[in-house]
């Protein structure tokens, strides 16, 4: 009698899971989080993109309560928390977009770290909207200190000559995926590396933005 009556208890309320953003143990919606922290993610109202850029949009405000989920995402071996993160990634209809292109990871970083956040998104993001990747279209050639350890002009010049195009982006729509856009400047690096080579159209999707 005991078994049978946990059995029906179980079915009449979900598992407990760890919620995404707190780690607690509790029962989550369909978008991984609890919901205490259901009310403290807030949408973001898109900005304005930087130079270089078509369009950009990013899908809730960074706020100090992401600060743990992202660095477990991208340095802590979290692959996991990707499809989380990937669930606020849009692509506006109107861009029309060709393909799908993650921002690159310098080789070393990447060797180190052993996969590039942005890829894993835009694996997601490809399902969801049926857009090819296309990873090779952009390289980075030389290593750079991160960007969140740097202000103003040092952020600017920081990533001058960071990136190669490959000529196969030439009159392409492309959609750059990212995490977190801060400043702007390694999107904007991007965008304007690419339309150098000959890019049509050069927008950006990314999770979170901060306040710039």
């Amino acid at each position: 009698m005991d078994r049978t009556r946990e059995l029906l208890l179980s079915l009449a309320s979900p598992p407990p899971h760890r919620c995404f953003l707190c780690d607690r143990e509790c029962v989550m919606g369909e978008d991984g989080l609890c919901d205490d922290c259901r009310r403290i993610l807030k949408l973001a109202i898109s900005p304005a993109p930087p130079e270089g850029l078509d369009g950009l949009t990013a899908g809730i405000r960074y706020c100090d309560q992401l600060r743990t989920p992202f660095y477990r995402f991208k340095d802590g071996e979290r692959r996991d928390y990707t499809p989380f993160f990937a669930q606020f990634v849009s692509i506006p209809e109107e861009w029309h977009a060709e393909l799908l292109l993650p921002v690159p990871l310098h080789w070393l970083r990447q060797y180190r770290r052993t996969y590039n956040q942005s890829f894993l998104l835009s694996e997601y993001v490809s399902s969801r909207y049926g857009i090819p990747i296309c990873q090779d279209l952009l390289v980075r050639i030389r290593r750079t200190p991160e960007q969140k350890n740097l202000l103003g002009a040092k952020r600017r010049n920081n990533l001058k000559g960071a990136f190669r195009a490959a000529p196969e982006c030439k009159g392409r729509s492309i959609v750059l995926i990212d995490d977190v856009v801060t400043s702007g400047t390694t999107l904007s690096e991007c965008a304007k590396t690419l339309k150098k080579a000959g890019a049509y159209r050069v927008y950006a999707a990314c999770v979170a933005c901060s306040d710039r």
